[in-house]
């Protein structure tokens, strides 16, 4: 059983239609996040799950039965909301305000009991706001008030959590904190977050659900969701995907061109390998080169990264060498090519034609890209790489360490100056 579940749900604003056809689940004890453009349905989403919108058609149902059919009081003790917005009106202490989150078990003319303070300590105990408890709500910072808040929705003891980019508005370490604190909580709740960064949606949830035009566009994993190609298409901007170094988990980078159309009608042929252009490759695109590169291997993942972008790359086999048909597209590629970039990419005897042709070329503008790490090419040629490299450079090849030092260092055409 599914502790919630989304059917075929619209919803609508007056005429304006926000919400259609929206189907899918969350998991018992998982992190769902919910991420997608400005505009595309997030808020109105989760507001439609707490029963602050109604819907116009479809089925939400709590552990299979229909939220339509729940009381405001069960509802509460099933379903807990922590909203953007942090402001609080009156001047209560942090330990009131937490204990409003017992009110769906407090009868009207009742009082809370020793349990109803047990869970209020112990909820500000999770939330790290139990030193506040005494403290008034407006003198304390507004990551401390975004605290307090989880702490009341605790004190719910709720089945679900609906976070509303809760620290959308916070600084890092405080939104870091906060997700600290909900990560904790996996396994014991099940949490569904709007998320507006898509690192920290990457790092901190187990699914995400992408949303575009009033629509599902994907779900899944965050390495299935976060692909370069639905980036892309969903925000209309250039990003590098990566796994993260430490936590493995996709890590977005927007490539940033200073000048969005510096490259426009200037050809660049990158020469790359190893998986060391791809970087490179992204960052021409964005700033719209024309650009080939090759020769590659077909499982080499710079190729892949050409693909991807629809490049014009020289490919061979897996475990085959340079041949003639293959050297003579390279040097087609150089002939019409403003400028040519060399990556610090392995060079073996298979591959070693790729530099030894560029010292026909002595014309030619050449960029040796080391990258921000400023590594250097491996050589398992026995010299015959450095050699070459050592001759490009004496003729005026040019080294290169960062992307903005690369693109100031190619030939430009259209120049954008807004």
């Amino acid at each position: 059983m599914k502790p919630i579940e989304i059917i075929d749900i619209d919803v609508s604003y007056g005429a304006k239609k926000i919400l259609e056809a929206i189907t899918f689940h969350a998991d018992t004890g998982e992190i769902l996040g919910i991420i997608g453009p400005n505009g595309s349905g997030k808020t109105t989403l989760l507001k439609a799950m707490s029963r602050v919108v109604a819907r116009d058609s479809g089925e939400i149902r709590l552990d299979n039965r229909d939220l339509d059919t729940l009381g405001y009081r069960e509802l509460a003790r099933q379903v807990a909301v922590v909203p953007q917005d942090i402001s609080i009106g009156f001047d209560y202490a942090v330990r009131d305000v937490v204990m409003m989150g017992r009110h769906p078990y407090i009868g009207r003319l009742a009082s809370e009991t020793l349990r109803d303070v047990e869970i209020c300590d112990r909820a500000m105990h999770l939330a790290n706001v139990a030193h506040l408890a005494g403290m008034s709500i407006h003198s304390i910072s507004g990551g401390e008030r975004q605290r307090v808040l989880i702490a009341r929705a605790l004190a719910q003891e709720p089945k679900i959590l609906l976070l509303d980019e809760a620290t959308s508005n916070l600084d890092v370490s405080h939104q870091v904190d906060i997700l600290n604190i909900i990560k904790e909580l996996a396994g014991k709740i099940t949490v569904v977050s709007v998320f507006h960064d898509l690192n920290l949606a990457a790092y901190y949830c187990d699914r995400l659900l992408l949303l575009k035009d009033r629509r599902v566009y994907a779900t899944g994993t965050p390495e299935e969701v976060l692909t370069y190609e639905n980036i892309r298409e969903i925000f209309q901007m250039e990003a590098l995907v990566r796994p993260h170094p430490l936590t493995g988990k996709p890590y977005i980078l927007p490539v940033y061109a200073h000048q969005s159309r510096v490259g426009t009608n200037r050809r660049v042929h990158v020469v790359c390998g190893g998986g060391t252009g791809s970087d490179i490759l992204h960052l021409l695109y964005a700033a719209s080169f024309t650009v080939t590169c090759g020769v590659l291997n077909v499982l080499d993942t710079d190729y892949g990264t050409a693909m991807r972008l629809g490049l014009s790359c020289i490919a061979e086999p897996p475990f085959h060498g340079i041949t003639p048909g293959s050297l003579s597209d390279l040097r087609k590629c150089l002939d019409s090519a403003d400028a040519i970039i060399v990556t610090a990419m392995p060079i073996g005897r298979g591959n070693l034609d790729n530099l030894q042709v560029l010292l026909d070329y002595p014309k030619k503008p050449i960029l040796l890209y080391s990258g921000n790490s400023n590594s250097r090419m491996e050589d398992y040629t026995g010299g015959e790489a450095d050699a070459v490299l050592t001759e490009l450079e004496s003729r005026g090849a040019l080294r290169i360490e960062g992307g903005e030092e690369l693109l100031a260092g190619l030939p430009q055409g259209y120049s954008d100056q807004r």
